[in-house]
């Protein structure tokens, strides 16, 4: 593991002395390569009040746990915690090589010390890494990139590793995507593959249902963009197949059932006298993937047709970031709120459950936070992060909730940025 990292520091340190030489030299424009060396250092220290549903050294925040009393009717959820990590640090290379089939060639990587699950905890894993084809009107980005519902245009102004969710979409994947410019308007669609962030199955989160339906992940989009106001819409088109076999009657048996689910957005970003506003709303249906709240449920063996049927699990979410852009200080706020729908046809205990947050009515959030921007180079934040989740009481035959036992936690949220 030491020969890793002293080989992955030393392409760093080469890349970056490249990167010198090449400022240092004057190149006639698209002969020759390119190279910007950049990163950051993000040191966070956050409180939680209680318990919560967390991941990466509970950094990754979605809402806080149910309250669950001993005997003596003490929670035992609520409990205050307290940490500091600097795992979200990153280490990023952009590479411009001439000009290719007509188009301008970019490549992009970038890594963090996130780890790719919970057990990699500041190892070095892969946030970014893609090539760029831009053409006068077209695009083609191949390769490891933001999903296609986490708008990059549009992003909350958020510091904390979560991002908005499990309001806002939080996953990358890897892809082909490709834009047409047509003036204002721009048309993307989009084949996606999962790694780091899995549908939930049988084998717990793993990519093999999405590969077994060899079906990508499937996004189309048209945006409006004027620079000044910008809008989309989009649709996604998720197909599984959970299973490749079954037993009965101590005899394996081939299946192929597979089911879809199908989600939308509509989103927006207007930018006003040094001020943005950004919101997005999505109707889903099964993007645990995406690290919102969704999932799905498989019915009872069927023995007369010898087969699982599957309904995806629904919901509704939707956020809006406003703060200003410009300045040494940047106060801004971010509101999030999320409502389980349940399935559209009646499930009972024997199916069986597979997702996130099947088992919670609606979580909303309240966000405000101020930047300190000292230099372009330094920054620091303070955010306070307050979330209220619903956990659902007697559902019925659809999965939707008569009452909710509400719980809240509020986060405290200091955080550093030196960018390089």
């Amino acid at each position: 593991m030491k020969k890793i990292y002293l080989i992955i520091a030393s392409l760093f340190v080469s890349a970056s002395a490249m990167a010198v030489q090449d400022t240092t030299q004057s190149k006639p424009a698209n002969n020759g390569w390119k190279l910007k060396f950049s990163g950051e250092i993000n040191p966070q220290f956050y409180m939680d009040s209680r318990r919560t549903l967390s991941g990466r050294e509970e950094e990754m925040m979605f809402y806080p746990l149910p309250e669950v009393l001993d005997p003596n009717a003490n929670d035992i959820n609520a409990v205050p915690q307290l940490n500091m990590v600097a795992i979200t640090s990153r280490l990023g290379l952009r590479i411009q090589t001439p000009d290719a089939l007509g188009a301008k060639i970019t490549g992009f990587m970038e890594g963090d010390f996130t780890g790719a699950t919970n057990s990699g905890i500041n190892m070095l894993r892969l946030r970014h890494a893609y090539m760029d084809m831009r053409w006068t009107n077209s695009e083609l980005l191949i390769g490891q990139y933001w999903t296609s519902f986490v708008v990059h245009e549009i992003m909350p102004g958020t510091r904390p590793l979560n991002m908005g969710a499990p309001f806002h979409p939080y996953s990358r994947v890897v892809q082909a995507r490709y834009t047409q410019y047509l003036g204002v308007i721009e048309a993307v669609g989009v084949a996606a593959f999962q790694l780091d962030n899995k549908s939930s199955g049988l084998s717990g989160g793993s990519t093999e249902y999405l590969r077994n339906s060899c079906i990508p992940d499937f996004t189309a989009m048209l945006r409006y963009n004027s620079g000044r106001l910008f809008v989309g819409v989009g649709y996604n088109l998720l197909v599984l197949q959970p299973r490749t076999t079954f037993s009965y009657n101590y005899t394996d048996y081939a299946t192929t059932t597979t089911f879809a689910s199908h989600s939308a957005t509509v989103f927006g970003k207007y930018e006003f006298d040094n001020y943005s506003l950004r919101m997005q709303a999505i109707v889903s249906q099964n993007m645990d993937a995406h690290l919102l709240m969704g999932g799905y449920a498989e019915s009872p063996f069927d023995e007369a047709a010898l087969a699982y049927s599957y309904q995806p699990f629904g919901g509704y979410t939707a956020w809006m970031d406003f703060g200003k852009s410009t300045g040494k200080w940047r106060p801004g706020v971010f509101f999030g709120y999320a409502k389980n729908t349940g399935f559209e046809k009646p499930v009972d205990d024997s199916w069986s459950f597979f997702g996130r947050g099947l088992d919670i009515d609606f979580v909303w959030r309240v966000q405000p936070r101020i930047g300190w921007y000292v230099s372009p180079n330094i920054q620091f934040f303070a955010e306070v992060e307050y979330t209220v989740a619903g956990y659902g009481v007697n559902p019925d035959e659809y999965y939707r909730y008569e009452s909710t036992n509400d719980v809240a936690n509020t986060r405290f949220i200091l955080a550093a940025v030196y960018k390089f």
